[in-house]
């Protein structure tokens, strides 16, 4: 019975060693073993976040950008052969698109320029009347009315060319100033013949002093036309007269250079030039001997205000309406 016992004790304890041995063996290789990798996380199902939107509004939105301001019209905007001129040299009032029974009405190209300093363009062109072998250019100056969006002619001619008469070689522009350029005829005397341009040959620029043309530059005086004669009269001295370059006592007068004598000019065969209490005439310059005068050939004209006119009345003026 002591035998078996300690068999089987020795049984018991070998198997308990045996387990302690196997539980000891296990622990150690968990230890050695390198964790496992984590695995990753599911994507979560909830709602997802997405920014929020401005809501949009039934209200325009409002544009800062200013709208650029439309180009108002200007005179170049304007056809003049629509316009009706007031024509002085004729005495007539012509439409030239209309045209005309006996003649044929022509306009030319027009030159700009901002003659009256008011900041909008003007306009220099040429009514044309033509009528079997007459033919003549008179030339006006049109102003342009902002207000109103209307060109305005401007009241006397500055130039004018005709068959065996004088001769417009040239118009031009320039900044505050029209140019003409012109081969003009002497009123008296011998004439050249029909197809030579006469002997007076000048270039002018004229701007507008109170709506009147005047002469601007080297030389002061009328703008107008101004026939180149020696005056019906002979020559007087200035004095205590005023020569203005338009007939209104508000313009200023001749004084760079200054005029010395004065002399009268024919108006009777120029009637638009002639004005009550006006006398237009020829400015004549203190010159030294061989020195040139003022204009060369040319003699600018000036108006002297009358304040008893005796003159005989031509006919009644012709004055444009208005």
């Amino acid at each position: 019975m002591t035998a078996r016992r300690s068999q089987g004790a020795r049984v018991t304890v070998l198997l308990t060693s045996s387990v302690l041995a196997a539980a000891l063996l296990l622990t150690a290789c968990s230890a050695e073993a390198p964790p496992a990798e984590a695995e990753p996380s599911p994507e979560p199902t909830g709602t997802p976040h997405v920014e929020p939107v401005a809501e949009e509004s039934d209200e325009p939105e409002e544009d800062d950008t200013e709208e650029p301001e439309e180009p108002g019209l200007t005179i170049r905007d304007v056809d003049l052969a629509a316009l009706e001129w007031r024509e002085a040299v004729t005495e007539e009032y012509l439409t030239p698109v209309e045209g005309h029974e006996h003649r044929t009405l022509e306009v030319t190209d027009a030159v700009y320029a901002d003659v009256d300093g008011d900041g909008h363009e003007d306009a220099l062109a040429a009514i044309v009347i033509s009528e079997q072998q007459w033919y003549e250019e008179i030339y006006y100056i049109w102003t342009w009315d902002p207000d109103e969006q209307v060109a305005v002619q401007v009241e006397s001619p500055i130039a004018r060319m005709a068959r065996c008469g004088d001769t417009v070689l040239e118009i031009a522009a320039e900044e505050d100033a029209f140019v003409i350029t012109e081969a003009l005829r002497y009123q008296d005397g011998p004439q050249p013949d029909c197809a030579s341009d006469g002997p007076v040959e000048i270039t002018r620029q004229v701007r507008l002093e109170e709506n009147w043309p005047v002469l601007t530059g080297e030389l002061e005086g009328d703008g107008g036309i101004c026939p180149q004669r020696l005056g019906t009269d002979d020559g007087w001295p200035v004095e205590d007269f005023d020569l203005h370059p338009g007939p209104w006592q508000s313009m200023t007068p001749l004084r760079d250079p200054a005029p010395a004598i004065f002399a009268e000019v024919d108006v009777w065969s120029h009637l638009w030039l002639y004005r009550e209490n006006w006398m237009l005439v020829h400015v004549g310059y203190d010159t030294a001997p061989g020195e040139e005068k003022p204009g060369g050939d040319y003699t600018p004209c000036a108006w002297i205000f009358l304040e008893e006119d005796t003159r005989p009345i031509p006919h009644d003026p012709y004055l444009p309406e208005g």
